[in-house]
C-alpha cells in the first residue's frame, strides 16, 4: 500500500490553509438559467454580472453562453514633462502659511 504525502503550503504563502477554506466556501456557483427565462430578465442578469457574478444560459438544458464581468484595463497615466517644464513657477504662500491663516479664521 502506498503511503500518501502530506500537502505542505510553502513557506511563503501568504494566506492561511483557514483562509482559503473560508474563501473557497464563501464562493457560489454560477447562476443557471435557461434562454426565455434570461430574455425576461436581462437588464438584472447585467447588474448582477456587473457585480462579480457569473450566469450560464442555457437552451435545452446545455450551457451555451456565460455573463461574466468585464475587466476594463486601466490606461496608464502619462506625464507630459515638457508642459510641465514650460510652465512658470509660482511663487505663492507654503502650505504651513494656508494653513494657519485657515485656522486664524476660524472663529
Amino acid at each position: 500500500m502506498k503511503k500518501r504525502k502530506t500537502f505542505k503550503y510553502p513557506s511563503g504563502a501568504k494566506e492561511s490553509p483557514a483562509a482559503l477554506k473560508e474563501a473557497a466556501a464563501l464562493e457560489q456557483p454560477p447562476l443557471q438559467i435557461n434562454v426565455r427565462a434570461a430574455k425576461d430578465s436581462l437588464s438584472s442578469l447585467l447588474e448582477q454580472a456587473a457585480r462579480g457574478h457569473e450566469i450560464i444560459i442555457t437552451s435545452d438544458g446545455e450551457p451555451k453562453a456565460k455573463l461574466v464581468p468585464v475587466q476594463m484595463k486601466r490606461k496608464t497615466f502619462k506625464v507630459d514633462w515638457e508642459l510641465l517644464r514650460s510652465m512658470p513657477v509660482t511663487a505663492g504662500p507654503t502650505a504651513e502659511e494656508l494653513i494657519r491663516e485657515e485656522r486664524d479664521s476660524r472663529p
